[in-house]
């Protein structure tokens, strides 16, 4: 938050005065140097991720079920997130955790509205998509385990 400032008050002369809210500069400001620094610190991150992997401890034998169903949303729902490009995923995170409306994202990005839209819109698809696929797949595991149990006991 601190850099994002410092820069703000380096590029102060380039704020427009007549727009009364800052934030979608300050936030477009902070979107950019978190891509920066996301760059900087890829391998960092994948040793991390696999290190707190190693530290997972077992589930509790009834929430096992409910959890496996969490786990593979999360990785087919993660997978899908990696795979926007880099102005969909900032758009999409504007929006969901900035809490945006659709003028500020394209302000904070210095883009046009439509194209914040049919950011969004790709984004939101590609995300939507990915949870039926991860639903439609549980659905699949639980009815062949059906079939699997009924066979046994026959």
């Amino acid at each position: 938050m601190s850099e994002t400032f410092l820069v703000a008050f380096e590029k102060r002369e380039s704020y427009d005065a007549s727009i009364v809210d800052a934030r979608p500069w300050l936030l477009g400001i902070a979107t950019r140097l978190m891509r920066k620094h996301v760059r900087l610190e890829a391998r960092a991150w994948k040793g991390m991720v696999a290190g707190l992997a190693a530290q997972v401890a077992p589930d509790v034998i009834e929430r096992a079920g409910s959890r496996l169903d969490a786990a593979r949303l999360t990785k087919r729902l993660a997978s899908a997130f990696r795979s926007l490009s880099a102005v969909d995923r900032d758009t999409l995170l504007l929006y969901a955790w900035a809490d945006l409306d659709y003028a500020a994202i394209a302000a904070a990005l210095e883009v046009p509205v439509g194209t914040v839209r049919s950011r969004l819109n790709r984004a939101r698809r590609l995300m939507r998509d990915a949870a039926a696929v991860a639903s439609a797949s549980t659905d699949r595991e639980i009815d062949h385990g059906r079939t699997d149990s009924a066979a046994q006991q026959a």
